[in-house]
Protein backbone atom coordinates (compact mmCIF):
# COMPACT_ATOMS: atom_id res chain seq x y z
CA UNK A 1 0.00 0.00 0.00
CA UNK A 2 1.27 3.38 -1.29
CA UNK A 3 1.88 6.30 2.09
CA UNK A 4 1.30 9.49 1.30
CA UNK A 5 2.20 12.29 2.61
CA UNK A 6 -0.75 15.80 2.11
CA UNK A 7 0.77 19.37 2.60
CA UNK A 8 -2.32 21.65 2.70
CA UNK A 9 -0.98 25.58 2.18
CA UNK A 10 -3.31 28.71 1.58
CA UNK A 11 -6.34 29.42 2.44
CA UNK A 12 -9.70 27.71 4.08
CA UNK A 13 -10.94 27.20 0.40
CA UNK A 14 -7.60 25.19 -0.33
CA UNK A 15 -8.29 23.75 3.05
CA UNK A 16 -11.48 22.65 2.05
CA UNK A 17 -10.02 20.91 -1.42
CA UNK A 18 -7.38 19.27 0.61
CA UNK A 19 -9.62 17.55 2.72
CA UNK A 20 -11.78 16.25 -0.08
CA UNK A 21 -8.53 14.74 -1.72
CA UNK A 22 -7.60 13.13 1.93
CA UNK A 23 -10.64 11.35 1.46
CA UNK A 24 -10.57 10.18 -1.83
CA UNK A 25 -6.90 9.31 -1.43
CA UNK A 26 -8.37 6.93 1.51
CA UNK A 27 -11.43 5.56 -0.64
CA UNK A 28 -8.64 4.34 -2.90
CA UNK A 29 -6.94 2.42 -0.68
CA UNK A 30 -3.88 4.77 -0.32
CA UNK A 31 -2.90 5.22 3.77
CA UNK A 32 -2.66 9.00 4.31
CA UNK A 33 0.77 9.61 7.29
CA UNK A 34 1.74 12.10 9.15
CA UNK A 35 5.25 12.61 8.12
CA UNK A 36 7.06 12.91 5.02
CA UNK A 37 9.87 10.63 6.22
CA UNK A 38 6.98 7.69 6.74
CA UNK A 39 6.03 8.22 2.58
CA UNK A 40 6.04 6.88 -0.48
CA UNK A 41 4.65 9.93 -2.39
CA UNK A 42 4.36 13.57 -1.41
CA UNK A 43 1.43 15.81 -2.23
CA UNK A 44 1.77 20.15 -1.83
CA UNK A 45 -1.39 21.82 -1.97
CA UNK A 46 -0.20 25.28 -2.95
CA UNK A 47 -1.07 29.15 -2.62
CA UNK A 48 0.12 31.89 -5.18
CA UNK A 49 -2.41 34.25 -3.97
CA UNK A 50 0.32 37.07 -3.12
CA UNK A 51 4.12 37.07 -3.64
CA UNK A 52 4.51 35.31 0.47
CA UNK A 53 2.27 32.81 -0.42
CA UNK A 54 4.18 31.62 -3.48
CA UNK A 55 7.55 31.94 -1.91
CA UNK A 56 5.92 29.67 1.09
CA UNK A 57 4.74 27.28 -1.60
CA UNK A 58 8.04 26.97 -3.00
CA UNK A 59 9.96 26.44 -0.38
CA UNK A 60 8.09 23.49 0.92
CA UNK A 61 8.52 21.97 -2.74
CA UNK A 62 11.95 22.48 -1.65
CA UNK A 63 11.98 21.09 1.59
CA UNK A 64 10.43 18.08 0.60
CA UNK A 65 12.17 17.46 -2.65
CA UNK A 66 15.53 17.07 -0.02
CA UNK A 67 14.04 14.41 1.28
CA UNK A 68 12.99 12.33 -1.84
CA UNK A 69 14.87 9.35 -2.19
CA UNK A 70 14.29 6.95 -5.59
CA UNK A 71 11.28 5.71 -4.73
CA UNK A 72 9.44 8.97 -3.74
CA UNK A 73 7.24 10.95 -5.95
CA UNK A 74 6.66 14.51 -5.45
CA UNK A 75 3.72 15.84 -6.71
CA UNK A 76 2.72 19.84 -6.42
CA UNK A 77 -1.09 21.00 -6.88
CA UNK A 78 -3.64 23.84 -7.07
CA UNK A 79 -3.63 27.43 -7.32
CA UNK A 80 0.40 27.54 -7.90
CA UNK A 81 0.34 25.27 -11.06
CA UNK A 82 -2.46 27.25 -12.32
CA UNK A 83 -0.74 30.44 -11.99
CA UNK A 84 2.89 29.48 -12.93
CA UNK A 85 2.07 26.49 -15.59
CA UNK A 86 4.56 27.42 -18.21
CA UNK A 87 7.79 27.77 -15.85
CA UNK A 88 7.66 25.73 -13.29
CA UNK A 89 8.40 21.65 -14.90
CA UNK A 90 11.55 23.00 -16.56
CA UNK A 91 12.88 25.11 -13.17
CA UNK A 92 12.09 22.56 -10.77
CA UNK A 93 12.48 19.07 -12.57
CA UNK A 94 12.57 17.62 -9.07
CA UNK A 95 8.72 17.43 -9.06
CA UNK A 96 7.50 14.97 -10.91
CA UNK A 97 3.94 15.97 -11.37
CA UNK A 98 2.40 19.37 -11.19
CA UNK A 99 -1.44 18.84 -11.33
CA UNK A 100 -4.31 21.98 -11.82
CA UNK A 101 -6.79 22.22 -9.67
CA UNK A 102 -9.63 20.87 -12.27
CA UNK A 103 -7.34 17.67 -12.01
CA UNK A 104 -7.45 17.31 -8.24
CA UNK A 105 -9.96 14.28 -8.41
CA UNK A 106 -7.89 11.88 -11.22
CA UNK A 107 -4.86 12.06 -8.81
CA UNK A 108 -5.77 9.41 -5.94
CA UNK A 109 -6.10 7.05 -9.14
CA UNK A 110 -2.63 7.93 -10.59
CA UNK A 111 -1.01 7.63 -7.68
CA UNK A 112 -2.90 4.14 -6.96
CA UNK A 113 -1.56 2.93 -10.41
CA UNK A 114 1.82 4.74 -10.31
CA UNK A 115 1.05 6.73 -13.19
CA UNK A 116 2.76 10.08 -12.87
CA UNK A 117 2.03 12.63 -15.68
CA UNK A 118 3.84 15.95 -16.03
CA UNK A 119 0.75 18.35 -16.03
CA UNK A 120 -2.42 18.18 -16.09
CA UNK A 121 -4.84 21.21 -15.88
CA UNK A 122 -7.77 20.08 -17.47
CA UNK A 123 -10.27 17.69 -16.15
CA UNK A 124 -13.68 18.18 -13.57
CA UNK A 125 -14.33 20.28 -10.73
CA UNK A 126 -15.28 18.35 -7.77
CA UNK A 127 -18.98 17.02 -7.44
CA UNK A 128 -21.14 16.50 -5.28
CA UNK A 129 -20.51 13.13 -4.14
CA UNK A 130 -16.53 14.54 -3.34
CA UNK A 131 -18.06 17.14 -1.03
CA UNK A 132 -20.26 14.90 0.84
CA UNK A 133 -17.13 12.21 1.27
CA UNK A 134 -15.10 15.43 3.01
CA UNK A 135 -13.88 14.42 6.54
CA UNK A 136 -12.81 17.69 7.90
CA UNK A 137 -9.39 18.61 9.82
CA UNK A 138 -11.54 19.85 12.95
CA UNK A 139 -14.17 17.39 14.24
CA UNK A 140 -16.83 19.94 14.93
CA UNK A 141 -15.69 23.04 12.81
CA UNK A 142 -15.42 22.83 9.32
CA UNK A 143 -15.60 25.63 6.51
CA UNK A 144 -18.29 25.14 3.93
CA UNK A 145 -17.20 26.30 0.33
CA UNK A 146 -20.14 28.10 -1.26
CA UNK A 147 -18.96 29.33 -4.71
CA UNK A 148 -15.20 28.91 -6.66
CA UNK A 149 -14.36 31.39 -8.75
CA UNK A 150 -14.43 35.77 -8.61
CA UNK A 151 -15.94 37.82 -11.57
CA UNK A 152 -14.70 41.26 -9.63
CA UNK A 153 -11.39 41.43 -11.21
CA UNK A 154 -10.14 43.68 -8.64
CA UNK A 155 -6.81 45.46 -9.95
CA UNK A 156 -4.40 43.97 -7.71
CA UNK A 157 -5.54 40.18 -7.59
CA UNK A 158 -4.40 37.05 -9.02
CA UNK A 159 -7.60 34.97 -7.91
CA UNK A 160 -9.89 35.71 -11.57
CA UNK A 161 -6.92 33.89 -14.28
CA UNK A 162 -5.87 31.06 -11.53
CA UNK A 163 -9.69 30.22 -10.24
CA UNK A 164 -11.56 30.97 -12.94
CA UNK A 165 -14.68 33.11 -12.91
CA UNK A 166 -17.75 33.26 -9.90
CA UNK A 167 -18.96 29.39 -10.51
CA UNK A 168 -21.32 29.12 -7.19
CA UNK A 169 -22.95 25.46 -6.07
CA UNK A 170 -26.41 25.17 -6.18
CA UNK A 171 -28.10 25.71 -2.68
CA UNK A 172 -29.77 22.33 -2.67
CA UNK A 173 -26.23 21.10 -2.87
CA UNK A 174 -24.69 23.33 -0.14
CA UNK A 175 -27.81 22.56 1.66
CA UNK A 176 -26.99 18.61 1.46
CA UNK A 177 -23.44 18.36 2.66
CA UNK A 178 -24.43 21.39 5.96
CA UNK A 179 -26.79 18.35 7.06
CA UNK A 180 -24.08 15.74 6.28
CA UNK A 181 -21.23 17.80 8.23
CA UNK A 182 -23.94 18.25 11.19
CA UNK A 183 -24.83 14.57 11.66
CA UNK A 184 -20.65 14.28 11.92
CA UNK A 185 -20.95 15.91 14.62
CA UNK A 186 -20.09 19.61 13.04
CA UNK A 187 -21.20 22.28 15.22
CA UNK A 188 -19.81 25.45 13.89
CA UNK A 189 -20.25 25.95 9.90
CA UNK A 190 -17.87 28.64 8.58
CA UNK A 191 -18.86 29.86 5.12
CA UNK A 192 -16.04 30.54 2.59
CA UNK A 193 -16.11 31.78 -1.08
CA UNK A 194 -14.04 34.01 -3.01
CA UNK A 195 -16.39 36.21 -2.35
CA UNK A 196 -19.43 35.00 -0.06
CA UNK A 197 -22.24 37.95 -1.51
CA UNK A 198 -21.74 37.47 -4.77
CA UNK A 199 -22.63 33.50 -4.46
CA UNK A 200 -25.74 32.91 -6.94
CA UNK A 201 -25.32 35.73 -9.23
CA UNK A 202 -24.39 33.25 -11.85
CA UNK A 203 -26.90 30.69 -11.15
CA UNK A 204 -29.80 32.47 -10.19
CA UNK A 205 -29.23 35.79 -11.68
CA UNK A 206 -28.95 37.58 -8.35
CA UNK A 207 -27.10 37.38 -4.86
CA UNK A 208 -28.85 34.61 -2.77
CA UNK A 209 -26.56 34.61 0.33
CA UNK A 210 -29.19 35.98 2.50
CA UNK A 211 -31.54 33.53 1.68
CA UNK A 212 -28.55 30.73 1.42
CA UNK A 213 -28.20 32.09 5.18
CA UNK A 214 -32.29 31.56 6.28
CA UNK A 215 -32.13 27.66 5.08
CA UNK A 216 -28.87 27.11 6.72
CA UNK A 217 -30.41 28.64 9.98
CA UNK A 218 -33.09 25.44 9.91
CA UNK A 219 -29.93 22.90 9.71
CA UNK A 220 -29.18 22.47 13.42
CA UNK A 221 -25.37 23.76 13.45
CA UNK A 222 -25.18 25.68 16.76
CA UNK A 223 -22.88 27.83 14.65
CA UNK A 224 -22.98 29.61 11.48
CA UNK A 225 -20.13 32.41 10.08
CA UNK A 226 -19.73 34.35 7.04
CA UNK A 227 -15.90 35.51 5.95
CA UNK A 228 -15.40 37.40 2.87
CA UNK A 229 -18.28 39.47 2.44
CA UNK A 230 -17.75 42.33 -0.24
CA UNK A 231 -18.89 45.62 1.10
CA UNK A 232 -21.23 46.69 -1.83
CA UNK A 233 -23.56 43.74 -1.01
CA UNK A 234 -23.85 43.80 3.08
CA UNK A 235 -26.66 45.41 3.48
CA UNK A 236 -28.86 42.77 1.82
CA UNK A 237 -27.53 40.60 4.91
CA UNK A 238 -29.50 42.62 7.53
CA UNK A 239 -32.55 40.50 7.30
CA UNK A 240 -30.32 37.08 7.92
CA UNK A 241 -28.50 39.12 10.62
CA UNK A 242 -31.62 40.05 12.92
CA UNK A 243 -33.70 36.44 12.36
CA UNK A 244 -31.21 33.46 12.22
CA UNK A 245 -30.24 32.40 15.31
CA UNK A 246 -27.46 30.16 14.29
CA UNK A 247 -25.70 32.97 12.41
CA UNK A 248 -23.43 34.38 14.60
CA UNK A 249 -22.85 38.51 15.54
CA UNK A 250 -19.92 38.38 13.13
CA UNK A 251 -18.98 39.52 9.70
CA UNK A 252 -15.78 39.38 7.53
CA UNK A 253 -15.81 42.61 5.23
CA UNK A 254 -12.57 43.57 3.51
CA UNK A 255 -12.32 46.90 2.51
CA UNK A 256 -9.32 47.08 1.43
CA UNK A 257 -9.05 50.79 1.45
CA UNK A 258 -11.60 53.72 1.47
CA UNK A 259 -9.60 56.49 -0.91
CA UNK A 260 -11.76 57.28 -3.70
CA UNK A 261 -9.08 57.34 -6.15
CA UNK A 262 -7.09 53.82 -4.86
CA UNK A 263 -10.58 51.92 -4.95
CA UNK A 264 -11.19 53.51 -8.23
CA UNK A 265 -7.63 51.87 -9.30
CA UNK A 266 -8.17 48.49 -7.50
CA UNK A 267 -11.74 48.55 -9.40
CA UNK A 268 -13.19 47.83 -6.43
CA UNK A 269 -16.87 48.86 -7.64
CA UNK A 270 -17.91 51.66 -5.29
CA UNK A 271 -16.14 54.97 -3.98
CA UNK A 272 -15.52 55.58 -0.49
CA UNK A 273 -18.44 57.59 0.38
CA UNK A 274 -20.61 54.17 -0.16
CA UNK A 275 -18.42 51.86 1.52
CA UNK A 276 -18.30 54.04 4.28
CA UNK A 277 -22.38 54.65 4.36
CA UNK A 278 -22.87 51.02 3.86
CA UNK A 279 -20.45 50.10 6.81
CA UNK A 280 -22.01 52.43 9.47
CA UNK A 281 -25.09 51.58 8.36
CA UNK A 282 -24.82 47.98 8.77
CA UNK A 283 -23.38 48.61 12.41
CA UNK A 284 -25.79 51.26 13.31
CA UNK A 285 -28.92 48.11 12.50
CA UNK A 286 -26.70 45.60 14.01
CA UNK A 287 -24.65 47.36 16.82
CA UNK A 288 -24.31 43.14 17.81
CA UNK A 289 -22.35 42.12 15.30
CA UNK A 290 -18.16 42.54 15.27
CA UNK A 291 -16.57 43.47 12.08
CA UNK A 292 -13.49 41.91 10.47
CA UNK A 293 -11.94 43.49 7.61
CA UNK A 294 -8.76 43.65 5.33
CA UNK A 295 -6.85 46.61 4.36
CA UNK A 296 -4.08 46.95 1.85
CA UNK A 297 -0.99 49.40 2.33
CA UNK A 298 1.55 51.23 -0.30
CA UNK A 299 -0.54 50.51 -3.43
CA UNK A 300 1.13 52.37 -6.80
CA UNK A 301 -1.35 55.27 -6.14
CA UNK A 302 -2.10 55.72 -2.52
CA UNK A 303 -0.94 58.93 -1.44
CA UNK A 304 0.02 60.17 1.44
CA UNK A 305 -3.23 62.07 1.73
CA UNK A 306 -4.98 59.08 0.48
CA UNK A 307 -3.33 56.89 3.78
CA UNK A 308 -4.23 59.90 6.18
CA UNK A 309 -7.51 59.06 4.79
CA UNK A 310 -7.70 55.35 5.37
CA UNK A 311 -6.12 55.45 9.22
CA UNK A 312 -8.38 58.22 9.98
CA UNK A 313 -11.38 56.30 8.70
CA UNK A 314 -9.92 52.76 10.84
CA UNK A 315 -9.94 55.27 13.79
CA UNK A 316 -13.65 55.92 13.16
CA UNK A 317 -15.43 52.39 12.22
CA UNK A 318 -12.66 50.81 14.97
CA UNK A 319 -13.06 47.30 13.56
CA UNK A 320 -13.09 44.62 15.99
CA UNK A 321 -10.34 42.56 14.18
CA UNK A 322 -8.02 44.02 11.27
CA UNK A 323 -5.46 42.62 8.93
CA UNK A 324 -3.41 44.21 7.43
CA UNK A 325 -1.27 43.48 3.79
CA UNK A 326 1.45 45.33 1.92
CA UNK A 327 0.95 45.78 -1.61
CA UNK A 328 2.99 43.14 -4.07
CA UNK A 329 3.06 44.17 -7.67
CA UNK A 330 2.15 40.31 -8.78
CA UNK A 331 1.91 39.73 -12.67
CA UNK A 332 -0.97 39.48 -14.66
CA UNK A 333 -2.59 41.62 -12.81
CA UNK A 334 -3.96 45.13 -14.09
CA UNK A 335 -1.72 46.89 -11.41
CA UNK A 336 1.03 45.04 -12.47
CA UNK A 337 1.72 47.68 -15.39
CA UNK A 338 1.82 50.33 -13.27
CA UNK A 339 4.91 49.46 -11.94
CA UNK A 340 5.26 49.17 -7.77
CA UNK A 341 6.47 52.90 -7.14
CA UNK A 342 6.22 53.09 -3.20
CA UNK A 343 9.48 52.39 -1.53
CA UNK A 344 9.49 48.82 0.70
CA UNK A 345 10.24 51.25 3.16
CA UNK A 346 7.59 53.48 3.43
CA UNK A 347 4.83 50.19 2.77
CA UNK A 348 6.45 48.54 6.10
CA UNK A 349 5.77 52.42 7.81
CA UNK A 350 2.38 52.72 6.51
CA UNK A 351 1.67 49.05 7.37
CA UNK A 352 3.35 49.06 11.06
CA UNK A 353 0.90 52.49 11.57
CA UNK A 354 -1.91 50.73 10.99
CA UNK A 355 -1.13 47.74 12.91
CA UNK A 356 -0.35 50.24 15.92
CA UNK A 357 -3.39 51.84 16.00
CA UNK A 358 -5.47 48.41 15.56
CA UNK A 359 -3.48 47.30 18.67
CA UNK A 360 -4.46 50.40 20.34
CA UNK A 361 -7.98 49.77 19.38
CA UNK A 362 -8.53 46.19 20.10
CA UNK A 363 -6.91 46.63 23.72
CA UNK A 364 -9.77 49.34 24.47
CA UNK A 365 -12.49 47.19 23.19
CA UNK A 366 -10.88 44.15 25.14
CA UNK A 367 -10.43 45.95 28.65
CA UNK A 368 -14.20 46.71 28.06
CA UNK A 369 -14.41 42.87 27.91
CA UNK A 370 -13.42 42.10 31.59
CA UNK A 371 -16.01 40.59 34.06
CA UNK A 372 -18.65 39.55 31.20
CA UNK A 373 -19.69 36.42 30.17
CA UNK A 374 -19.87 34.90 26.39
CA UNK A 375 -20.07 31.47 24.84
CA UNK A 376 -16.56 30.00 23.68
CA UNK A 377 -16.33 27.25 21.23
CA UNK A 378 -13.05 24.37 22.92
CA UNK A 379 -11.04 24.39 19.80
CA UNK A 380 -7.79 22.85 21.22
CA UNK A 381 -5.59 21.74 23.99
CA UNK A 382 -2.31 23.94 25.49
CA UNK A 383 -0.33 22.37 28.17
CA UNK A 384 -0.92 25.08 31.10
CA UNK A 385 -4.41 25.99 30.68
CA UNK A 386 -7.91 24.29 31.02
CA UNK A 387 -9.07 24.62 27.41
CA UNK A 388 -8.11 27.01 24.06
CA UNK A 389 -11.16 28.26 22.24
CA UNK A 390 -13.09 31.26 20.76
CA UNK A 391 -15.88 33.75 21.14
CA UNK A 392 -18.77 33.52 18.31
CA UNK A 393 -16.85 36.92 17.16
CA UNK A 394 -13.85 34.97 16.71
CA UNK A 395 -12.82 33.09 13.53
CA UNK A 396 -10.20 30.44 13.53
CA UNK A 397 -6.89 30.94 12.72
CA UNK A 398 -7.49 34.64 12.05
CA UNK A 399 -8.45 36.35 15.63
CA UNK A 400 -7.38 35.88 18.81
CA UNK A 401 -8.36 33.14 21.52
CA UNK A 402 -9.75 32.80 24.54
CA UNK A 403 -7.56 30.62 26.88
CA UNK A 404 -9.51 29.01 29.46
CA UNK A 405 -7.42 29.15 32.90
CA UNK A 406 -9.97 27.85 35.57
CA UNK A 407 -12.93 25.18 35.06
CA UNK A 408 -13.39 22.58 32.75
CA UNK A 409 -14.11 21.85 29.43
CA UNK A 410 -14.38 19.66 26.37
CA UNK A 411 -12.93 19.63 23.15
CA UNK A 412 -15.70 20.78 20.80
CA UNK A 413 -18.12 21.98 23.37
CA UNK A 414 -19.48 25.90 23.70
CA UNK A 415 -19.14 26.61 27.42
CA UNK A 416 -20.36 29.84 29.53
CA UNK A 417 -16.87 31.72 30.35
CA UNK A 418 -16.16 34.68 32.09
CA UNK A 419 -13.43 36.98 30.72
CA UNK A 420 -11.17 37.42 33.35
CA UNK A 421 -8.25 39.56 31.83
CA UNK A 422 -6.87 40.49 28.13
CA UNK A 423 -3.05 39.82 26.56
CA UNK A 424 -2.81 41.48 22.83
CA UNK A 425 -5.20 40.00 21.05
CA UNK A 426 -6.01 37.13 23.15
CA UNK A 427 -8.37 36.93 26.04
CA UNK A 428 -8.05 34.50 29.55
CA UNK A 429 -11.68 33.26 30.76
CA UNK A 430 -13.05 31.29 33.53
CA UNK A 431 -15.07 28.22 32.62
CA UNK A 432 -18.50 28.60 34.62
CA UNK A 433 -21.14 26.06 33.67
CA UNK A 434 -22.98 27.41 36.50
CA UNK A 435 -23.42 30.94 33.92
CA UNK A 436 -25.65 29.09 31.22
Amino acid sequence: MRKVYLLALGCPKNLVDSEILSSLLSQNGLELVDRPEQADVFIVTTCAFIRPAVEESIEAILELAQLKKRHNRLIVAGCLVERYKNELPSLMPEVDSWIGFKALSQLPQWIKNDTFPTLVLTGSEWEQRDYLSRVPSHPFSAYLKIAEGCSNHCSFCTIPFIRGKLRSRPLEEILEEAQRLVQMGVKELILVAQETTAYGIDLYGRPLLNELLFELDKIGAQWVRVLYAHPKRILSLIDAYSKCKSLVPYLDVPIQHVDDEVLKAMNRGMGGQELKDNLLTFRRELPHVKLRSTVMVGFPCETKMAFQRLTSFLEQIRFDHLGVFKYYAEEGTKAYEWGDPISDEEKEERYRAVMDLQYQIVKEKYQTLINTRHEVFIDRFEEGYKGVGRTSWQAPEIDGEVFIVEGEANLGEIVPVKIVDAYDYDLMGACDRKLK
